[in-house]
């Protein structure tokens, strides 16, 4: 089972995913407030982080530049997630570090597909 980190301010997205992430035989963990995204990162060391974009206090991009500058967590697999779909958007997410890039609605069997493949690396 692996320890997957969901990232994001909408308490009812972080009830689905975590839904998902056990459907698909992991671990799901959470933050609901950016400003505590790092700190989770630092201490649970997840296999994986789900990261939205759109939040309130510190974004998504600005997240995963964080985590990929610190080489204590770098090596950790940001998949964002998001509702924004354009290239732009995608081309910041994976300027910032990201592997993955997911769009909402949320698929669970891609999802965990997603994720089963970022592990399998």
């Amino acid at each position: 089972m692996a320890k997957i980190l969901i990232v994001d301010d909408d308490l009812e997205t972080i009830k689905l995913l975590e839904n998902v992430i056990r459907s698909g035989g992991h671990t799901p963990y959470s933050v609901s407030e950016s400003r505590n995204a790092i700190k989770a990162v630092e201490s649970i060391l997840p296999d994986v982080v789900l990261l939205d974009i759109m939040m309130a206090e510190i974004n998504g991009i600005a997240i995963c530049k964080l985590i990929k500058s610190d080489p204590a967590i770098s090596h950790i697999p940001v998949i964002m997630v998001s509702a924004l779909n354009d290239e732009g958007t995608k081309k910041d997410a994976f300027n910032a570090g990201a592997n993955e890039f997911f769009t909402k609605p949320i698929y669970p069997n891609e999802l965990n597909r997603q994720i089963n493949h970022i592990l399998a690396k």
